[in-house]
């Protein structure tokens, strides 16, 4: 199996033992940071939060974090080495773009682009000796416009060339995955090498079941949210579903946490919360929302499969 690229260099599929599959250290806009300066982000401040709550997951056994921060929502390779270093997680990072409608790539051509990715995936990030392990798009409610496709496209290109697996954040109620998937393939990328997030988002078994058939992995990853909306009930049935209908080896699971999320949270009152106690954090679905899919009937080779060899075989491909 080949190696698996964290944040501190390589690792075998074997070490990535329990795995968030999409979480975040951060994610703080860059401009924001250089405007506003510690109004709005303190490096240490964040280093500390985030070894704090990864500390108290590793007492719960999870044992890697892959880091869903592209490059335009604020991805910080320093930040990244630095808790994994101090928190003993194992960390990946991500390349590739969130959905954004940005000029600076609507209006760039293709190859640059793949040309930008490539590089920075095969020579390390910003010039350091640290490589992404998965690729990221980011598709939202509006669907695959043209920039989004141009988005998909390079990305996979890029993922052929590396081997990278890749993330793809998408809005299951427009039902945009089989168009996702579509664009990937042409360019040579396995459905199994695909996770899309947040499935569990929508209610809807039959577009589950549909998405597994074809081949790619479902992200039910937002299991720290529990809305009107995005109900954890919802979630919990519908995987206890799959797995009873044979989808289990599809199953990813997660939070889509982050010990400071600045796209809307004030910095001030994020860092002064007592952000070692909090109800939600990188633990959560340890200490809750595993015990509610066991009491729903999954067994412990299930939880196993879903948390350890899922992951393993989706970055081993």
């Amino acid at each position: 199996m080949a190696a698996i690229n964290t944040v501190l260099g390589s690792i075998c599929p074997d070490a990535l033992g329990q795995t968030l599959i999409h979480e975040h250290i951060t994610c703080a806009d860059w401009s924001m940071r250089m405007a506003f300066g510690k109004r709005y982000f303190e490096f240490d401040k964040v280093v500390e939060m985030a070894v704090c709550q990864l500390k108290r997951a590793r007492d719960y056994g999870i044992r890697t974090l892959v880091d869903g921060t592209t490059i335009n929502l604020g991805r910080d390779i320093h930040l990244l080495r630095t808790v994994s270093e101090i928190s003993g997680m194992n960390i990946i990072a991500s390349s590739g773009f969130y959905y954004q409608e940005e000029p600076w790539l609507a209006m760039r051509d293709e190859e640059e682009i793949v040309s930008l990715l490539l590089d920075e995936c095969t020579n390390g990030i910003v010039g350091i000796d640290s490589r992404p392990g998965i690729m990221k798009n980011g598709i939202a409610a509006e669907g695959v416009t043209h920039l989004q496709e141009k988005l998909l496209h390079a990305v996979g290109r890029v993922s052929v060339l590396t081997d990278l697996p890749i993330f793809c954040h998408h809005d299951p109620s427009v039902k945009s995955g089989f168009r996702i998937l579509e664009v990937y393939c042409s360019c040579g990328v396995a459905p199994n090498k695909v996770i899309l997030g947040h499935a569990g988002d929508i209610n809807d078994q039959a577009y589950h079941e549909e998405l597994a058939k074809a081949g790619c992995y479902l992200g039910f990853d937002r299991l720290a949210y529990d809305d009107s909306d995005t109900p954890v009930a919802n979630s919990i049935r519908n995987i206890v579903s799959l797995c009873e209908k044979g989808y289990r080896d599809k199953l990813l699971i997660s939070h889509d946490w982050a010990s400071y999320l600045g796209l809307w949270e004030s910095w001030g009152k994020t860092a002064s919360a007592d952000y070692a106690h909090l109800d939600i954090d990188y633990s959560y679905l340890s200490r809750e929302i595993i015990p509610m899919l066991k009491a729903s009937g999954l067994t412990e080779a299930d939880i196993y499969a879903i948390m350890v060899e899922n992951p393993k075989h989706f970055f081993a491909g």
